[in-house]
């Protein structure tokens, strides 16, 4: 068996980066095309290829991350910091810490459970939203069309208003991000209860008239929530050219509303309610959004 090179390695890898593959997928299919190219049978993942493979990797990429990325990351906010919250993919089945998945130092989180009580409860809940969002819209994927897309744009957008409040600078287009996300999830539910584009698109960037219409199709208890959290919200046109005079800590509070909206548009039109167990677990307080 020909050993594999790093030419080989280094043009291929050109070839899927240009193609879209991400690094964490490209190795897999280098180690492919090597055994296409010389007719060599027997196990993906033997070691005889896999490992020369890897090294030459870590050549290209000295700093490349090659684990699978998490299905997605949504963000808790403790006091003015945002803190990741990662949820995997999941196989068959398992049960999930809405806690475990916030990315935290234990005693920074026994501190803030010691110290700032409330916070800790309201991180558990938005742990619980991230959770519902990454599942739910995963599952929204599968079926394509108008409703999978604009629930993926949501999600890139709340992603990226976590990503903007983990900086230090250039805050502000976090109230953007955060309004987007948050009008698409609500569009989307409408989309999947049977709504058309040019309907949805007639509410504009109403998030008080999408709520309103989404609850009368889909109530829950939590109506009361989503309508004053879309309530809240900064206008999305006038807020491009204005100053909108929010706080960091205030802007944390609109991200975790965003979230929370966008979570309660996925679990009006999916399976996925991690949201309510929360609400019913006597051991919990009741939710109080920021």
């Amino acid at each position: 068996m020909p050993d594999i090179d790093f030419e080989f390695t280094r043009e291929r890898d050109r070839e899927l980066t240009e193609a879209g593959l991400t690094l964490h997928q490209r190795p897999f299919h280098v180690a492919i095309a090597w055994m296409k190219a010389n007719n060599i049978s027997g196990p993906l993942f033997d070691n005889t290829i896999w490992s020369p493979l890897m090294t030459f990797y870590r050549q290209l990429y000295p700093s490349g991350d090659f684990s699978v990325p998490a299905l997605f990351e949504g963000g808790v906010a403790f006091r003015d910091q945002m803190y990741s919250v990662r949820v995997d993919v999941g196989f068959g089945q398992f049960s999930i810490e809405p806690i475990k998945c916030i990315e935290i130092p234990p005693e920074e989180l026994e501190t803030i459970y010691n110290l700032e009580r409330d916070q800790f409860w309201g991180a558990l809940y938005c742990a619980g939203d991230v959770i519902d969002i990454a599942y739910g819209i995963d599952d929204i994927s599968h079926q394509r069309g108008e409703a999978a897309r604009l629930f993926s744009n949501a999600r890139s957008a709340l992603a990226a208003t976590v990503r903007t409040l983990q900086g230090r600078l250039d805050l502000d287009t976090a109230v953007q991000s955060a309004c987007i996300a948050s009008e698409l999830a609500l569009k989307g539910a409408l989309v999947c209860i049977g709504w058309t584009l040019p309907q949805v698109r007639k509410l504009s960037h109403n998030l008080v008239e999408a709520a309103e219409t989404l609850v009368s199709e889909r109530p829950r208890s939590s109506d009361a929530q989503l309508l004053a959290a879309c309530a809240s919200f900064p206008n999305y046109v006038t807020s491009r050219y204005t100053d909108h005079g929010l706080s960091r800590r205030e802007l944390m509070t609109l991200a975790m509303r965003s979230q929370f909206i966008v979570a309660e548009a996925v679990r009006r039109v999916t399976e996925r309610d991690l949201g309510a167990q929360l609400e019913a677990d006597q051991s919990i307080p009741p939710r109080v959004l920021p």
